[in-house]
């Protein structure tokens, strides 16, 4: 039996042990009067966002989005165990599906400003989480190509 460590360099391993420190990641707190730009500056600079994947982080960052901000496998009208599958290619390569969750990410963004303007202020989640997203995003695909 081969150990996680020992898969693709440890990358898997790494994630697991990324995952669960950003479980315990508190930058959105309710407390806290920080910018968007803020708490994504602030979430750039943890050590362990280095070995998580984009996707990762923008899916985690949507537990704490108000409800309308739609989730991506919302907006693309599939179960969820389907989107997750489209992240990642039969050859294990999951680049074309980070570029996909990010386009897919920029479109709820989109239609949340849209909906946020004429809906007026909602009090659940974070309204934040959209722009911290649309911040975000780009930053950590930069930085899985290079």
């Amino acid at each position: 039996s081969t150990q996680l460590s020992q898969i693709c360099n440890g990358k898997p391993y790494a994630e697991l042990r990324a995952v669960r420190m950003m479980l315990f990641w508190n930058g959105l707190e309710s407390t806290s009067n920080k910018s968007s730009q803020d708490v994504a500056k602030v979430l750039l600079r943890e050590a362990w966002v280095r070995d998580l994947r984009p996707s990762t982080v923008i899916h985690y960052l949507f537990s704490y989005a108000p409800s309308l901000l739609s989730s991506p496998h919302h907006v693309k009208r599939v179960k969820a165990e389907e989107y997750v599958e489209n992240l990642v290619t039969l050859d294990g390569g999951v680049d074309h599906g980070e570029e996909d969750a990010w386009m897919v990410t920029m479109s709820c963004c989109d239609t949340y400003q849209q909906r946020a303007t004429s809906a007026g202020a909602q009090r659940d989640g974070d309204p934040r989480v959209a722009q911290v997203l649309q911040s975000l995003g780009p930053e950590l695909l930069r930085r899985r190509r290079h």
